[in-house]
């Protein structure tokens, strides 16, 4: 389980590595924590930052992370997500709950997750947000698209607050909706290949 982070390069040169045609999906670059959980026979038994640290205990008490998924599958899942807040002290919160010595976050806390990503995962990448919402998680809001130009569009109205507004955001994500592709692609040391973040 290796939470990456995302390249920042220009947008048409990663787009026309894309095969003609692809779809690509657009989703909030919400301003959080990346956390990976894993799984095992639909019981919730590890969870991590990207730093390493074990924080499972606290994460049980985060009301938007599942304690338990689909009980009919015998096998490990591990997914990723983000961990975030709308209130103002939310680095400090978040802070304490990635830290290995803090004490528990109860359930009234104002931290909240969304899942965007199943790894070692076999379909594409609308059909594994779908799979996410049916095993109880919430997902960014997501958009597709074929047309790099729409993708831009987007960024733009980003950048103006008029997309992605209800969330804490730091860009938009693209992402190639194809699972063949992002295989082709692959991931470098730090980045999957297969996504890319547009900033300010």
């Amino acid at each position: 389980m290796r939470l990456l982070g995302l390249d920042k390069d220009c947008f048409f040169s990663w787009w026309e590595k894309l095969p003609e045609g692809s779809t690509m999906v657009v989703q909030p670059k919400i301003d959080g924590c990346a956390i990976g959980l894993r799984y095992k026979y639909g019981q919730l038994v590890e969870a991590y930052s990207r730093e390493d640290s074990e924080i499972i205990e606290n994460i049980r008490n985060i009301d938007s992370i599942p304690l338990n998924i689909d009980d009919s599958l015998k096998v490990e899942v591990e997914l990723e997500g983000v961990l975030y807040s709308h209130s103002s002290n939310s680095s400090m919160s978040i802070d304490q709950l990635l830290s290995n010595s803090c004490s528990k976050i109860d359930n009234n806390s104002s931290i909240l997750f969304k899942a965007f990503q199943i790894f070692s995962s076999k379909s594409d990448e609308l059909s594994d947000l779908t799979q996410l919402q049916n095993w109880g998680f919430e997902v960014p809001i997501t958009l597709r698209t074929h047309d790099p130009m729409q993708v831009k569009i987007w960024h733009s109205q980003w950048i103006k607050n008029e997309l992605f507004s209800n969330l804490p955001t730091n860009g938009i994500v693209a992402k190639c909706n194809s699972s063949l592709t992002k295989n082709i692609l692959g991931v470098s040391s730090s980045s999957p290949n297969w996504a890319l973040a547009l900033t300010r």
